[in-house]
């Protein structure tokens, strides 16, 4: 190539060499910067991944500094780790690498309401509108919750496809944008700013939280508080998680507040009452001294039975003066509830209800009582029917006046009496006069009329009754079904409690209303249903409904939840009724306003108890409150909507941070793996993306626990065995994880948030590091916390057998992996203690060591006996560990291979788990960090790259960029690349590749056609160079490409595709920029539909053998060997004679030639079809200039 090219190829060679020793640690903040030794977990060096170069860290309190120090390298070597992250002092620089702030673009479409879509950000972080298709051209005005009324400002300019509006998430939490075209609303959304989680001035990811549940309750006094608490501190949680501090109600729950200003019972001290003032102190001694935060349920929907200051406001309930509409279901609890006292004092048996229910014959029994005599004497139709002696007088005193003028042909219906008295219904009376009081043909006289008229109302009337008659009855009996369900699943069903007796403390049914006054009947009962003062305490109980819509308020009016029985009540807590505003219920406003920002104030987070039955705008008008007090409150709950749809609504409409999701919803060890991967992370391999892309919509981030503290232990529900390996898969998960107190300690049973009265055992005292699981979690947990702050953030799940599941965590900058394989143990009956054979485990790199091997194994056949005075759990089962291994060393596999070998595990029981620690082969660190250096961008080798792509002509960026398939089959015998399941790209250049590399990574579409030929070999690498070569014009570029996509060999095969793409994107994004260059100047500074534009143009232009231009003058001077012709259209007009057509070359040839400066091409077309002119035509088909077959 001569001696200027060989200039170019050392300097290129020379910068590439330096940029082989590129540290992947350049990327991302401090705390994913260092691969920082697991094992010592207090790493003071590492060895650079590309060469024998050290990094050594000066630990502090508040941060790392990190320093690069040569191993006898040359100072250009050294300069190559440092360029772009060290000061001049040789010290890290707190800066990330590079100074781009991260965009998130929102699109608007007119009519777009998205709601439902939840698109999480971090705080710095901009999200940008910009209008969609819909919208260009028109007025928009966008306005956000973060920025107030005003409308946001668009960037200056008239380009609608490239102005925006920007706001910066300076503030965590929910805020909803809106949007107006020419004035009218025409779309919402929201956007998420996630909160950031600080503990003794360092951060906790998200992603790093590990939460342990405690009932309060069983904490006992504050100063116990410490020692009871350290087992989640010895256990490697971050988190605590407490049931609300607060006075308990008589049923003891850990859920129902008497007073939410007073605190629990068991919190105080025998010589003092405790206050909030030391629970804030005993929190920030935690966060200080342990670096734990503290988060509490906030309880907002529902207040205890036996709470003073309900009875002192009365309005905060839904009772039967301010709620009329529920005076029947009143009427028909009372009506169950004497039934079963009846039950009780078995005045039922010699009909064959016993006092013991405990057979289908006792319910059947009770069924049919029910149905057939003390349901019908309620008379339920009465208070939805009409008194129609009443009504029919009213009317035949109206119809006397004359017959109606107006007369109207359509049904009456009947109208719902807003007391909901008996027969209190009545009509409207205008529309039935002009309805029945009509002029009669058939009547003889005025009397007659009259008489016939009110007849016909009295029928209508009848009808009216006897429909509501029928719709009351259908109520009654949708009422008993689910009465006997009820009662069937706690006296007889194998799977409930089996009560058997009917007592007070187990009554037959569950009231629905709180009933404080004495009485022997429901009759007597009815009657205070509508006094005006003994109504207000008649107060209904909270409860939920099975498959409800959330948003709906199932106390309200149009609401029959109370009075079909639908509700699973609790029977100890008031549902409280605040109304639309505050202005409806100014006290119980004001007295939860107060309850959640003192809760902020004390501690870091809040879960929302009964999140989905809690009035959304209630919880909304609350969180804004506690977020004065505390902008970054961990906000988490459980939703049971039944819809993600739904989840997303209030994690949008709320703020919520975390969604709780439990690992005990799974049916079995995939399903399990499939909630692990589904609640975070990207998938391993994902694409490299950039600073400014898309908001993409996302799934709600996850609180995701092995267990929660309202559900039954895998030690009921799967079996003992199981509680190591779901914990090691839960840990695995790249979201927040967690679990509940009792799990760890192997406590055998559900720690009941009512009935249990035992205190929490205390560390060092019944608990120790060997109890349980405990010290297993402690490294599972530290695992978790490691993966999250070190930046883990790609995950993968491996169905390896039925109960066998693989899970992998990838770190995306340095690429080094943990796996970690469990074996479940879903099913008692399935318990394998002997070899269970399974395909070998691919080593996709170098396995450094086995981080830890555990197994749980049964000690001795005997379960101890339960303590009946602390909660303690099994103690004959034992978890075996053994940390930090060679492979050598390991009890549990064989490891065939230490570099890109493969594990084969072969004493692996249930209940076991092994984790290993794999890197990338030098070389693969080599190429990966080579990549790297280019992509992110070398002054050097970028001047070097536009010095080449300047030196092409246009006429070469036609064949870089595009070509289609026929025009390559005519240049250089070869067509487009074909990707098997794909077909061929569209464009043989690097045009063809574009749109379905950002389609894959805006998508992170890792199954696509494209990526699995990628992972299956170089050939489109080679494919790109090697067609470049035969131009001859490419040549030299061709060996550019070459020179970075040759490091693609090297690279796993799992990682290929996201390298080739940042490879190719970057690229093209220096070729993109050089053609614009090289057009018109005013190209540059147009819009970016204009710029887009004149880039496409140059996929028309270019030389195609046996479909050029005439033969033109010898004296012009031609840029490139042979001139440039324009095709009519790619690609069907492309070759041979069907390329240059006259009408549609000069048609397009002032946009793609004129407008983008290229007058020689221009200049070169005109005279070439000038000199084929025949009696004043040019041809309609060149051909060359050989024959003319058309003019």
């Amino acid at each position: 190539m001569g001696s200027a090219s060989d200039d170019f190829f050392e300097r290129f060679a020379e910068v590439l060499g330096q940029l082989s020793c590129f540290s992947l640690f350049q990327d991302g903040d401090d705390s994913s910067f260092v691969r920082e030794c697991y094992r010592t977990r207090a790493a003071v060096k590492d060895q650079c991944p590309f060469c024998s170069m050290y990094v050594l860290r000066e630990d502090s309190t508040l941060h790392g500094k990190w320093y690069f120090a040569s191993m006898g390298q040359s100072p250009s070597h050294v300069r190559s780790h440092n360029s772009s992250r060290l000061n001049p002092s040789g010290k890290l620089s707190d800066m990330p690498a590079g100074d781009h702030p991260e965009v998130r673009i929102i699109v608007l479409e007119k009519g777009e309401h998205l709601d439902t879509v939840v698109r999480r950000l971090e705080k710095g972080q901009f999200v940008r509108f910009h209008r969609g298709s819909s919208l260009l051209g028109v007025d928009v005005e966008i306005r956000t919750t973060l920025t107030g009324e005003e409308p946001l400002k668009w960037t200056s300019g008239s380009d609608h496809l490239a102005v925006y509006c920007q706001v910066e998430c300076t503030t965590a939490g929910s805020f909803k944008y809106r949007f107006t075209a020419d004035g009218e609303e025409c779309g919402s959304g929201y956007f998420l700013v996630m909160p950031v989680l600080m503990a003794n001035g360092k951060r906790i990811p998200l992603d790093g939280v590990a939460c342990q549940t405690h009932l309060t309750k069983l904490l006992g006094s504050l100063s116990c508080w410490e020692k009871r608490l350290r087992v989640s501190k010895e256990s490697g949680y971050n988190m605590i998680h407490l049931t609300p501090i607060h006075e308990l109600g008589v049923s003891n729950s850990c859920y129902s507040l008497s007073n939410h200003h007073a605190l629990i019972q068991t919190i105080h001290e025998p010589d003092r009452q405790v206050t909030m003032g030391d629970v804030e102190q005993f929190v920030h001694k935690i966060e200080k001294e342990w670096g734990m935060l503290t988060v509490q349920d906030v309880v907002w929907n529902h207040a205890a039975k036996n709470a003073q200051w309900l009875m002192e406001h009365p309005e905060c309930a839904y009772n039967c003066l301010n709620s009329p509409h529920l005076r029947p279901a009143y009427v028909v609890d009372r009506v169950y509830h004497h039934f079963g006292k009846e039950v009780s004092e078995g005045k039922w048996t010699h009909r064959g209800v016993p006092e013991v229910v405990d057979s289908i014959h006792h319910t059947n029994a009770i069924e049919y009582l029910l149905r057939t005599e003390v349901l019908p004497k309620m008379r339920l139709h009465e208070f939805f029917q009409i008194n129609i002696d009443e009504n029919v007088k009213k009317f035949e005193e109206l119809a006397r006046a004359g017959a109606s003028s107006d007369i109207l042909d359509e049904n009456l219906p009947i109208q719902q009496d807003p007391e909901w008295r008996r027969f209190g219904c009545t009509v409207d009376f205008d529309k039935a006069l002009k309805i029945f009081n009509r002029p009669r043909g058939d009547a003889s006289s005025e009397e007659d009329r009259v008489a016939k008229c009110t007849e016909a109302f009295r029928g209508h009337l009848n009808y009216l009754n006897e429909e509501a008659g029928k719709a009351a009855w259908e109520i009654v009996m949708a009422g008993l079904r689910a009465v006997m369900g009820h009662i069937t699943y706690e006296r007889i069903a194998d799977h409930g409690p089996k009560y058997g007796a009917v007592t007070e403390r187990r009554p037959l049914t569950t009231d629905y209303f709180l009933h404080t006054e004495n009485s022997t009947s429901w009759e007597e009962d009815e009657h205070l249903a509508y006094d005006p003062d003994k109504s207000r305490f008649l107060q209904a109980f909270n409860g939920w409904v099975m498959s409800a819509d959330p948003l709906k308020n199932f106390a309200l009016p149009d609401s029959q939840v109370y009075l079909r029985r639908e509700l699973v009540c609790w029977g100890d807590s008031v549902k409280l009724n605040y109304g639309e505003k505050p202005d409806d219920c100014p006290f119980l406003w004001k007295y939860m306003k107060d309850y959640t920002q003192e809760c902020a104030r004390v501690f870091h987070g809040l879960r929302i108890d009964n999140a989905h039955s809690t009035p959304i705008h209630v919880a909304e008008y609350l969180l804004l409150a506690a977020r004065e007090i505390r902008p970054d409150v961990y906000v988490f709950a459980e939703l049971f909507t039944g819809s993600e749809h739904k989840d997303n609504l209030f994690v949008n409409r709320l703020g919520i941070s975390s969604l709780i999701r439990e690992a005990q919803a799974a049916h079995d060890s995939h399903e399990q793996g499939r909630l692990v991967y589904r609640y975070g992370g990207d998938v391993v391999g994902a694409m490299i993306q950039k600073h400014v892309r898309l908001a993409p919509a996302s799934v709600a981030h996850g609180l995701f626990l092995d267990q929660s503290h309202d559900n039954p232990t895998p030690i009921e529900t799967r079996s003992v065995y199981d509680l190591l390996p779901t914990a090691a898969m839960v840990s695995m998960a790249s979201c927040a994880v967690g679990s509940t107190r009792g799990y760890d300690e192997l406590v055998r049973h559900a720690i009941h948030v009512v009935t249990e009265k035992r205190p929490y055992a205390q560390w060092g005292v019944e608990t120790r590091i060997g109890t349980g699981i405990v010290e297993a979690r402690r490294i599972l947990n530290e695992l978790h916390i490691f993966l999250a702050k070190a930046q883990f953030t790609q995950v993968f799940v491996d169905q390896m057998s039925f109960d066998v599941v693989g899970i992998t965590r990838h770190n995306p900058i340095t690429h080094d992996t943990i796996v970690v394989v469990s074996h479940t143990a879903f099913n008692k009956q399935i318990i394998h203690r002997d070899r269970v054979h399974l395909r070998h485990i691919p080593i996709g790199g170098v396995l450094e060591e086995i981080l830890f091997e555990m197994r749980m194994d049964q000690e001795s056949p005997e379960p101890n006996p339960e303590n009946p005075d602390v909660l303690t759990g099994l103690s004959n089962y034992k978890v075996h560990i053994r940390q930090h291994l060679s492979p050598e060393n390991s009890k549990m596999c064989i490891v065939h291979g230490r570099e890109n070998g493969a594990i084969e595990l072969t004493d692996f029981p249930s209940g076991s788990v092994i984790a290993f620690r794999i890197r990338l082969t030098d070389a693969a660190r080599t190429s990966i960090g080579t990549i790297r250096a280019v992509i992110s961008g070398n002054d050097e080798l970028e001047r070097e790259l536009a010095h080449v792509l300047d030196s092409i002509s246009l006429q070469d960026y036609n064949r870089l960029l595009f070509t289609c398939d026929a025009e390559e089959w005519a240049a250089i015998g070869r067509g487009a690349y074909d990707v098997p399941r794909f077909g061929k790209l569209v464009y043989c250049g690097l045009q063809g590749l574009i749109p379905v590399l950002d389609w894959i990574r805006e998508n992170n579409d890792l199954g696509h056609p494209l990526c699995a030929n990628l992972r299956d070999g170089t050939w489109l690498s080679d494919y790109i160079c090697s067609r470049m070569e035969k131009y001859y014009g490419l040549a030299f570029l061709s060996a550019f490409f070459s020179a970075i996509l040759c490091h693609l060999t090297d690279v796993p095969y799992y990682l290929r595709p996201c390298y080739f793409e940042a490879i190719i994107s970057y690229l093209y994004k220096h070729c993109r920029k050089a053609l614009l260059r090289k057009l018109s100047p005013n190209i540059s500074t147009a819009s970016s539909l204009v710029r887009a534009l004149s880039v496409s143009s140059v996929s028309f232009v270019g030389h195609v053998p046996g479909a050029g231009l005439a033969p033109l003058p010898r004296c012009l001077k031609l840029e490139d060997k042979h001139a440039s012709s324009l095709a009519a259209g790619l690609p069907h007009f492309a070759v041979g004679i069907w390329r240059n057509w006259g009408r549609d070359t000069f048609i397009a040839l002032p946009g793609c030639l004129l407008r983008t400066g290229r007058f020689s091409d221009a200049k070169n077309i005109i005279i070439s079809f000038a000199g084929s002119l025949r009696h004043g035509l040019i041809p309609n088909l060149l051909a060359e200039g050989e024959g003319c077959p058309g003019l």
